[in-house]
């Protein structure tokens, strides 16, 4: 008999980290086609979308909630940020890196440890 405590993955798409996955990887898709990336480049950004999603998410939809809020039907304004924030997972990725980069750097006195 299965384990009624754990999640399969149906419940998990269904939940509200599942839904901003979606949404992520769907912005992830849009940049992939829009940007005609190499397939690797494509399924990178799609997982990058989608985990900037369940994690971004929710920062982000604060911001867009009240311009999108007000047309937005229900839950639609937090699918909205999460897909945003899918769409450009990989530049918010690395615009965090390289702020950790320059602090880390600065923090060492201006040399680089690699």
């Amino acid at each position: 008999m299965k384990d009624p405590s754990k999640m399969d993955l149906f419940q998990w798409l269904a939940s509200d980290a599942g839904r901003a996955a979606i949404a992520g990887a769907a912005g992830g898709l849009v940049r992939w086609v829009t940007l005609r990336d190499d397939w690797r480049e494509g399924l990178t950004g799609l997982i990058v979308g989608s985990l900037c999603a369940i994690y971004l998410g929710p920062l982000a939809e604060p911001l867009l909630d009240p311009v999108i809020g007000k047309i937005a039907p229900g839950d639609s304004a937090a699918g909205f940020a999460s897909f945003v924030i899918g769409l450009g997972g990989i530049s918010i990725a690395g615009f965090i890196l390289d702020i950790i980069k320059a602090r880390r750097s600065k923090a060492l006195g201006g040399r680089d440890e690699e």
